[in-house]
């Protein structure tokens, strides 16, 4: 890429899906797969594991035991039905963000040496490589993953062909490792 390079597109109705599918995906895992569905789930298997065992080996009385074993089902339900709300929210929050940007096209995305800028219905909005951008290509659509923040996506297809598309992806990706910190030491 030399020079700043400039593409004029517009989502369809199955890329803006797609895109508001994943970005809706990334938004609810953000605290972490571990954290947030696995340690749940552990947590319960855990409860039920102890709470028979005591039950069992006739620690507690077996009422005690059953009524521990109905609590921590609760528990478990409860967060699963906080966690699937909380999914829910992302995906309408991500079909907001993404038919706001279908009713804003033509979008014109500029690269240039320092990153890069998207024009949507008059507001400018800049992604620079130096905040530790994460760039990724899934479905025939571009990613630009900030920290924070709402991310960029194109098609490849707005590229004048697939070579094109390739080496800007190739070079926003190495522009991107370049500028980010390394990540911190154990």
């Amino acid at each position: 890429m030399n020079g700043p390079l400039v593409l004029e597109y517009s989502l369809t109705p199955e890329e803006a899906s797609v895109a508001a599918s994943r970005a809706a995906w990334r938004a609810s895992l953000q605290g972490g797969l571990l954290a947030q569905h696995v340690a749940p789930l552990a947590a319960f298997a855990l409860a039920l594991l102890f709470t028979a065992v005591l039950g069992w080996t006739g620690l507690v009385a077996r009422r005690t035991a059953e009524i521990g074993l109905l609590v921590a089902a609760a528990a478990y339900m409860s967060y699963r039905l906080w966690s699937r709300r909380r999914f829910f929210a992302a995906r309408r929050a991500a079909n907001a963000w993404v038919e706001g940007l279908r009713a804003a096209a033509p979008l014109r995305l500029a690269f240039n040496e320092t990153g890069l800028s998207l024009d949507a219905a008059g507001s400018a909005r800049q992604w620079r490589f130096a905040d530790g951008l994460e760039i990724e290509e899934v479905a025939g659509l571009i990613y630009v993953w900030p920290k924070r923040g709402a991310p960029l996506i194109w098609p490849i297809r707005a590229h004048p062909n697939p070579d094109e598309a390739a080496r800007c992806l190739e070079t926003a990706c190495r522009r991107a490792k370049a500028n980010s910190s390394p990540p911190a030491a154990l």
